[in-house]
Protein backbone atom coordinates (compact mmCIF):
# COMPACT_ATOMS: atom_id res chain seq x y z
CA UNK A 1 0.00 0.00 0.00
CA UNK A 2 1.34 3.37 -0.96
CA UNK A 3 1.76 5.60 2.08
CA UNK A 4 2.97 8.70 0.31
CA UNK A 5 1.13 11.24 -1.80
CA UNK A 6 3.29 12.58 -4.61
CA UNK A 7 3.06 16.28 -5.50
CA UNK A 8 1.92 15.32 -9.00
CA UNK A 9 -1.00 13.38 -7.52
CA UNK A 10 -2.11 16.46 -5.57
CA UNK A 11 -2.00 18.61 -8.71
CA UNK A 12 -3.89 15.93 -10.67
CA UNK A 13 -6.61 15.72 -7.98
CA UNK A 14 -6.82 19.51 -7.89
CA UNK A 15 -7.25 19.69 -11.67
CA UNK A 16 -9.99 17.03 -11.51
CA UNK A 17 -11.79 18.92 -8.70
CA UNK A 18 -11.70 22.16 -10.70
CA UNK A 19 -13.30 20.45 -13.73
CA UNK A 20 -16.46 19.35 -11.92
CA UNK A 21 -18.96 20.64 -9.41
CA UNK A 22 -19.09 17.21 -7.81
CA UNK A 23 -17.04 16.18 -4.80
CA UNK A 24 -14.77 13.45 -6.09
CA UNK A 25 -13.95 10.39 -3.97
CA UNK A 26 -10.58 10.24 -2.25
CA UNK A 27 -9.12 7.45 -0.11
CA UNK A 28 -10.19 7.49 3.55
CA UNK A 29 -6.60 7.98 4.67
CA UNK A 30 -5.66 10.55 1.99
CA UNK A 31 -4.65 13.29 4.44
CA UNK A 32 -2.77 10.83 6.67
CA UNK A 33 -0.78 9.67 3.65
CA UNK A 34 -0.14 13.30 2.76
CA UNK A 35 1.18 14.08 6.24
CA UNK A 36 3.59 11.14 5.95
CA UNK A 37 4.67 12.48 2.58
CA UNK A 38 5.27 15.96 4.04
CA UNK A 39 7.46 14.43 6.75
CA UNK A 40 9.58 12.69 4.13
CA UNK A 41 9.97 15.89 2.07
CA UNK A 42 10.97 17.84 5.19
CA UNK A 43 13.74 15.31 5.85
CA UNK A 44 14.92 14.62 2.30
CA UNK A 45 13.49 17.22 -0.08
CA UNK A 46 13.96 20.83 -0.96
CA UNK A 47 12.13 23.79 0.54
CA UNK A 48 10.60 24.55 -2.88
CA UNK A 49 9.22 21.00 -3.16
CA UNK A 50 7.76 21.28 0.33
CA UNK A 51 6.16 24.64 -0.47
CA UNK A 52 4.67 23.33 -3.73
CA UNK A 53 3.17 20.33 -1.98
CA UNK A 54 1.67 22.36 0.88
CA UNK A 55 0.27 25.02 -1.48
CA UNK A 56 -1.31 22.42 -3.74
CA UNK A 57 -2.88 20.62 -0.79
CA UNK A 58 -4.24 23.82 0.74
CA UNK A 59 -5.83 24.73 -2.59
CA UNK A 60 -7.32 21.23 -2.89
CA UNK A 61 -8.69 21.40 0.67
CA UNK A 62 -10.23 24.81 0.02
CA UNK A 63 -11.96 23.63 -3.17
CA UNK A 64 -13.25 20.48 -1.49
CA UNK A 65 -14.49 22.42 1.56
CA UNK A 66 -16.50 24.69 -0.75
CA UNK A 67 -18.06 21.63 -2.37
CA UNK A 68 -18.89 20.09 1.02
CA UNK A 69 -20.73 23.30 1.93
CA UNK A 70 -22.70 23.08 -1.33
CA UNK A 71 -23.58 19.45 -0.57
CA UNK A 72 -24.83 20.49 2.87
CA UNK A 73 -26.81 23.43 1.45
CA UNK A 74 -28.61 21.23 -1.07
CA UNK A 75 -28.99 18.20 1.21
CA UNK A 76 -26.91 15.96 -1.05
CA UNK A 77 -25.30 12.88 0.46
CA UNK A 78 -21.54 12.88 0.26
CA UNK A 79 -19.85 10.35 -2.03
CA UNK A 80 -17.79 7.46 -0.76
CA UNK A 81 -14.99 7.08 -0.08
CA UNK A 82 -14.04 10.43 1.43
CA UNK A 83 -11.22 11.18 3.83
CA UNK A 84 -12.24 10.82 7.47
CA UNK A 85 -11.58 14.52 8.04
CA UNK A 86 -14.05 15.55 5.32
CA UNK A 87 -16.73 13.17 6.57
CA UNK A 88 -16.34 14.66 10.04
CA UNK A 89 -16.56 18.21 8.65
CA UNK A 90 -19.77 17.34 6.79
CA UNK A 91 -21.29 15.77 9.91
CA UNK A 92 -20.32 18.69 12.16
CA UNK A 93 -21.77 21.26 9.76
CA UNK A 94 -25.05 19.30 9.59
CA UNK A 95 -25.19 19.17 13.40
CA UNK A 96 -24.64 22.92 13.65
CA UNK A 97 -27.21 23.76 11.00
CA UNK A 98 -29.78 21.34 12.38
CA UNK A 99 -28.90 22.24 15.98
CA UNK A 100 -28.64 18.55 16.66
CA UNK A 101 -26.90 17.01 19.59
CA UNK A 102 -24.85 13.92 18.92
CA UNK A 103 -26.88 10.75 19.31
CA UNK A 104 -25.70 9.16 22.54
CA UNK A 105 -28.23 6.39 23.15
CA UNK A 106 -30.16 3.81 21.14
CA UNK A 107 -32.46 5.50 18.64
CA UNK A 108 -35.71 4.53 16.93
CA UNK A 109 -35.39 5.38 13.28
CA UNK A 110 -37.96 5.29 10.50
CA UNK A 111 -36.36 4.05 7.29
CA UNK A 112 -37.08 6.33 4.31
CA UNK A 113 -35.84 4.13 1.45
CA UNK A 114 -35.26 0.45 0.76
CA UNK A 115 -31.61 -0.41 1.31
CA UNK A 116 -29.65 -3.65 1.17
CA UNK A 117 -27.14 -4.54 3.85
CA UNK A 118 -24.66 -1.66 4.00
CA UNK A 119 -21.28 -1.28 5.66
CA UNK A 120 -21.03 2.09 7.40
CA UNK A 121 -17.96 4.31 7.45
CA UNK A 122 -17.13 2.78 10.84
CA UNK A 123 -17.15 -0.71 9.31
CA UNK A 124 -20.44 -1.79 10.94
CA UNK A 125 -23.10 -3.65 8.97
CA UNK A 126 -26.64 -2.26 8.93
CA UNK A 127 -29.72 -3.40 7.06
CA UNK A 128 -31.28 -4.66 4.96
CA UNK A 129 -34.20 -2.31 5.64
CA UNK A 130 -37.48 -1.66 3.88
CA UNK A 131 -39.04 1.76 3.38
CA UNK A 132 -41.35 2.66 6.27
CA UNK A 133 -39.76 0.16 8.67
CA UNK A 134 -39.07 1.38 12.23
CA UNK A 135 -35.78 0.05 13.59
CA UNK A 136 -33.95 0.31 16.89
CA UNK A 137 -30.34 1.31 16.22
CA UNK A 138 -28.07 0.59 19.18
CA UNK A 139 -24.83 2.24 18.08
CA UNK A 140 -24.86 6.07 17.93
CA UNK A 141 -22.42 6.10 14.99
CA UNK A 142 -24.75 3.85 12.96
CA UNK A 143 -27.75 6.05 13.77
CA UNK A 144 -25.80 9.14 12.66
CA UNK A 145 -24.78 7.37 9.44
CA UNK A 146 -28.42 6.55 8.65
CA UNK A 147 -29.61 10.08 9.38
CA UNK A 148 -26.72 11.92 7.69
CA UNK A 149 -27.13 9.87 4.51
CA UNK A 150 -30.88 10.46 4.51
CA UNK A 151 -31.67 6.78 4.78
CA UNK A 152 -33.88 7.37 7.80
CA UNK A 153 -35.09 9.86 10.38
CA UNK A 154 -35.42 9.70 14.16
CA UNK A 155 -38.87 8.82 15.44
CA UNK A 156 -39.92 10.31 18.77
Amino acid sequence: METEVQTEVIFLKLAEEKKTGELLPLPKNFYVMFEESIGKVQKEGSQAELQNKVTALNTLKSKRTQKILVYVAYGKPIPNPLPYEEEELYTQILRIINKEQPISKPAKIKILINIPEVITTNGNKIGPYKEGEIVQVELPADAEFIINNRIGEIVS
